[in-house]
């Protein structure tokens, strides 16, 4: 004769497996919430030390260069004269502040990719030489180059180049 038991729920498992979703959520949360912030390490400049955020005025005859970015013209790798003001700002804030400067540009993947590659290396050169002749060190420069499938970038974000101090 066997003696039957009531089913037995492992309730340890159902921790886990809750804390490892949670873990996931989070995950992702912050992922996502870290596209959207702005340079942590700006909240924690010491007092008297310039913000690296630098705005200019669009100009209607060319690309215009906002907070933190560069815009170039299309299939150009010249900066933008606009740019010169923000970089000088961002320059005086990074010099500031210290940390690491991280220029990220994208491009697209397709036919053009080769080309579209080399105009993003020549795009973020130009912008580390800004910042060099505004004195950033090279040391305190990163490059991230991000390829993009074809259609994924809007006109703006194909010709910008980002700037971020970390």
């Amino acid at each position: 004769m066997s003696e039957s038991r009531p089913a037995q729920r492992n309730s340890s498992r159902i921790v886990v497996i809750a804390a490892v979703a949670l873990l996931i959520v989070i995950a992702i949360a912050g992922i996502v919430l870290a596209g959207r912030a702005e340079a942590p390490a700006a909240a924690a400049s010491p007092a008297g030390a310039a913000a690296p955020v630098a705005s200019t005025q669009p100009d209607a005859s060319g690309p215009t260069s906002g907070a933190n970015e560069v815009v170039f013209a299309p299939g150009s790798d010249k900066l933008p004269t606009q740019s010169s003001e923000s970089i000088a700002r961002f320059s005086e804030g990074a010099r500031g502040l210290g940390g690491t400067v991280r220029m990220t540009a994208r491009y697209l993947t397709g036919a053009q990719k080769a080309k579209d590659l080399e105009l993003a290396k020549a795009r973020t050169s130009a912008v580390r030489h800004a910042l060099q002749s505004n004195g950033v060190k090279p040391e305190q420069m990163q490059v991230e180059l991000v390829e993009m499938p074809a259609g994924g970038l809007s006109d703006k974000d194909a010709h910008r180049v980002e700037l971020a101090l970390r």
